[in-house]
């Protein structure tokens, strides 16, 4: 008798969280993992367009993973319609953190941790990593996160990136690369409720 009391009084706690939980359209749910695109546009500096993406493992209110982000001369892509060069390229571990992940509108922060080159080649299939000018980049954003659907979420973002290890001979310097963005982060996951291990889609 007392099991099946433990029991019900579990199966009503997770009814009830499930209950409170707010998207667009369905559940959400705080466990699980996730992929999906990276933008980053500059705010007033030297900063282009940067494109990536990356993918973690949800833990609550926190996530961790991977990444890969880079950028280009999109205006000397356009009307060339040849890519020589990526500007910057880097990637690495990703962190972050959500709160409270069950409104529909919640706080969303993460940090950007990676290694990377600056003027990599890519028409050059000779090309050595080693070669290239390494750099180090730290990206800390903030912002909101919208639940658009259990499977599905959008954080919009103001960040900066904080670039090391540019090489000052080659004509640029770090603060070239380093200054404040704005970012769009569209995250597709698989999530697992708080109260069980049944992967719901």
């Amino acid at each position: 008798m007392k099991s099946f009391i433990i029991a019900t009084v579990m199966l009503l706690s997770c009814g009830a969280i499930f209950a409170q939980e707010q998207t667009l359209f369905g559940r959400t749910h705080v466990t699980g993992g996730f992929g999906g695109p990276i933008f980053e546009y500059g705010l007033n500096n030297k900063l282009g367009t940067s494109v990536g993406g990356g993918g973690g493992v949800v833990l609550k209110h926190f996530f961790i993973g991977g990444y890969g982000i880079g950028s280009v001369d999109f205006e000397y892509l356009r009307n060339n319609n040849d890519l020589e060069k990526i500007d910057i390229g880097h990637g690495g571990l990703w962190l972050g953190f959500t709160v409270p992940t069950d409104k529909l509108i919640h706080l969303y922060a993460s940090g950007r941790f990676g290694w990377g080159a600056v003027n990599i080649p890519v028409d050059d299939p000779g090309f050595d990593f080693k070669d290239a000018d390494q750099i180090f980049a730290m990206t800390p954003e903030a912002g909101l996160e919208l639940n658009i659907a259990r499977w599905f979420r959008v954080a919009g973002t103001v960040g900066y990136r904080f670039m090391y290890g540019a090489n000052q001979n080659r004509g640029y310097s770090n603060e070239d690369f380093s200054g404040a963005h704005w970012g769009l982060t569209l995250r597709f996951g698989g999530f697992y409720p708080s109260c069980g291990g049944t992967l719901l889609l």
